[in-house]
């Protein structure tokens, strides 16, 4: 069992004994605290169904029932991705960027102990999403001017 003063920090051996058991701790605790969460957010009834006679209160049930989803799809990943860090300690392969192999590092994992990516790799992968996306965005732009374009011939 990690002791309650442990500091993954001080810890000169990475990913030993002492550091696994600290950051399984971590992340059951945070599965848990996820589990009451969506429990209280599932029992929260948005009765969106049926129209207000109020338009702003109509948008005011509107805009929570999204933020609701939002924040349901939200802690919803978070849990699986929770759930596959567990998986990797259970393995093995904790604290080890899914990708290369390289340590993903003490500090990175303190801070997202869910990551599974070291930080090289999930600023590639990044660059490559913001890329694709922005592409994306400027073919359809060019695709629309070259229909507006087409249109005025």
């Amino acid at each position: 069992m990690a002791q309650k003063n442990y500091n993954p920090l001080n810890d000169t051996v990475y990913m030993s004994r002492q550091m696994k058991e600290f950051f399984k701790k971590r992340l059951e605790e945070d599965l848990e605290r996820l589990s009451q969460t969506a429990s209280f957010y599932a029992s929260i009834d948005l009765d969106t169904g049926h129209s207000q006679a109020d338009p702003v209160d109509q948008s005011a049930i509107e805009y929570l029932s999204q933020t609701h989803h939002a924040f349901y799809t939200h802690e919803n990943l978070l849990s699986r991705q929770i759930e596959r860090a567990l998986q990797r300690l259970a393995s093995g392969n904790y604290g080890y960027c899914i990708i290369s192999g390289d340590p993903i590092g003490v500090e990175r994992l303190i801070a997202a102990p869910y990551t599974a990516y070291c930080l090289d790799v999930q600023q590639d992968q990044e660059k490559t999403k913001s890329f694709s996306e922005s592409s994306s965005i400027l073919f359809n732009l060019e695709k629309r001017e070259g229909e507006h374009i087409g249109s005025r011939i």
